[in-house]
């Protein structure tokens, strides 16, 4: 078709924009040359010339430009569909799924009257979600969607499968191009921690290698069942414990967990005592955390789309619960709350540091929980931790002359409660709701919705 081949020969290819692996239809060349910018609206009006539409309906952000132009040109009213927050007076609003995360759209409540006529436009037809909200947003206020057309259809995405029974239109279409490969939603609880943990399945356990947009994670992930709910392992430092904390691919680590569909992460460490009355062996359920790295890469959102995740209380509270009463159930020593003082690693703090940590009320310090809970807590996954400790740092040592830090200390105690560790997870387990498998009373994942702008 004449118009097509006008069209893709107006369209700016940018490679690896705005992530690496994906090639941005780039249509500002077309939108810039009045004489192809005018035969692109009237090719998009065609079907709707003496049809009597009363709204066009634009999405952010492209769709807005194309829409405006369409509504001018059928003589039709304009409507707009937005990202949370951005309209200011009543509106409706509806989900829909990113790669690693949701988010939401919305449309005043009085911008479509029951009735009226609606063609949808927007710039790109990708995965279907964002058109699949908005049309469910039209529906809502009881408009007649009579058309949906979009300027670019990438055919390899598959999103009109989102779209079935509906009347849709594109100008161009891309048939192949740069498709991340989808993993089957294999597992909706995950560990991670260390190799002891791959004992937890039996022979029935496999391995599946997952690699993300973030690179590979920091080893094969192990599936298996435990209780009737399907588990996912993954050795944060690799499975001969080869990676050192500050080189962990934290964020291929939390995204590979979500690609395949894990929803809670259980994410035992070892940890140094900051304080006399927490003594090795003990198990803190960490409530806090201060960040002291240096060099990681700690968040999903590095734009274009900007967002902010709440910190305010990183862990999740009902898993934090379930953990308290399971461990008192056996009798283990346990602490409620704790701040743990994430480090850059993988030296241990010296007298100064630890003994300024202490000064501050921190309880433990530990060289991985930070970015890990952030990073899951970014994608919406309920993120627990199970801080046992090894060691008194070496600010106790200077207050009360206990041995200070060493790694063999380290790692004897670590080893001597690996047993009890276990147990305590798999009672965690257990008492995960049957009925909902995760607990989602709590606002991990809503917190993840609204952190976009």
């Amino acid at each position: 078709m004449e118009i097509e081949k006008l069209i893709k020969s107006n369209i700016r290819e940018i490679p690896d924009w705005p992530e690496r692996g994906v090639s941005f239809k780039d249509i500002t060349p077309l939108l810039q040359n009045k004489d192809i910018f005018g035969k692109l609206i009237d090719e998009l009006a065609k079907p709707y010339i003496g049809k009597k539409i009363d709204k066009v309906v634009g999405i952010d952000a492209r769709g807005f430009t194309l829409a405006s132009a369409l509504a001018y040109k059928l003589k039709t009213g304009l409507a707009i569909v937005r990202k949370k927050g951005k309209l200011p007076f009543k509106t409706i609003s509806k989900k829909y799924s990113l790669e690693y995360a949701s988010n939401i759209l919305e449309m005043h409540k009085d911008s479509i009257l029951p009735g009226e006529k609606i063609v949808i436009i927007d710039d790109v037809l990708a995965t279907g979600g964002t058109m699949k909200a908005t049309i469910d947003l039209v529906k809502e206020l009881k408009g007649k969607i009579v058309g949906i057309d979009f300027l670019i259809e990438l055919n390899y995405l598959n999103g009109r499968k989102k779209l079935k029974g509906y009347k849709i239109r594109s100008l161009v279409k891309y048939i192949s191009g740069s498709k991340i490969k989808k993993v089957k939603k294999l597992a909706e609880i995950g560990i991670i921690g260390g190799s002891g943990f791959y004992e937890f399945f039996g022979k029935r356990a496999k391995e599946i290698e997952v690699e993300t947009k973030f690179g590979k994670p920091s080893g094969k992930i192990t599936i298996g069942s435990l209780f009737s709910k399907k588990v996912a392992f993954l050795p944060r430092h690799g499975r001969n414990h080869q990676i050192p904390p500050h080189r962990i691919p934290y964020r291929a680590n939390i995204a590979a967990l979500k690609e395949i569909g894990v929803k809670v992460i259980i994410a035992p460490t070892a940890v140094g005592s900051l304080r006399a009355n927490i003594k090795p062996g003990d198990f803190v359920i960490c409530d806090q955390f201060v960040d002291r790295t240096k060099l990681r890469e700690d968040t999903f959102f590095d734009g274009p789309k900007v967002a902010h995740i709440e910190a305010t209380y990183p862990y999740c509270k009902e898993l934090r619960k379930i953990a308290v009463a399971q461990a008192k159930k056996l009798k283990f020593p346990i602490h409620s709350r704790g701040t743990v003082v994430v480090v850059e690693g993988p030296k241990f703090s010296t007298l100064a540091e630890s003994s300024w940590f202490s000064k501050m009320g921190w309880d433990v310090v530990n060289m991985t929980q930070y970015p890990e809970v952030i990073l899951a807590l970014e994608l919406g996954i309920c993120y627990l931790n199970i801080s046992l400790v090894t060691d008194y740092d070496s600010g106790i040592y200077a207050k009360s002359k206990i041995e200070p830090v060493s790694i063999e200390q380290v790692l004897q105690n670590f080893s001597k409660n690996t047993d009890k560790l276990k147990n305590l997870i798999e009672e965690i387990i257990k008492n995960i709701p049957k009925t909902q498998r995760v607990p989602r009373k709590c606002d991990c994942q809503k917190k993840s919705e609204r952190a976009g702008i």
